[in-house]
């Protein structure tokens, strides 16, 4: 009796780390047409803030008051909460425009 559960011990085992790594490779797979998805789309993504080609335009030229409408619009975030995002932006984008001044 031992035996038997042993052996099916040992069989859910193999099951669960074969399909451990089909999971972990197929989330791989994802995660690659996202990162793709994103890119071609022109869609900025950093610490877990996405914001549209439009927004990081608006920040990079300077334009921090369409970059939080345009924001706000986009996730329907509150004033407060796109204003921080922002300024957090504003922060780690690097702009040309502000380097020249």
């Amino acid at each position: 009796m031992d035996e038997l559960f042993i052996t099916v011990g040992l069989f859910i085992l193999i099951v669960s780390i074969h399909t451990q790594r089909s999971t972990d490779k197929r989330l791989r797979v994802i995660e690659h047409k996202i990162d793709s998805l994103l890119k071609n789309n022109g869609i900025f993504f950093h610490n877990n803030i996405n914001v549209s080609k439009e927004v990081l335009t608006a920040i990079t030229l300077g334009k921090k008051l369409t970059a939080i409408r345009l924001y706000r619009k986009d996730t329907g975030a509150s004033l407060k909460e796109a204003h921080g995002i922002i300024n957090r932006l504003v922060e780690k984008t690097a702009s040309p425009l502000r380097q020249s001044d």
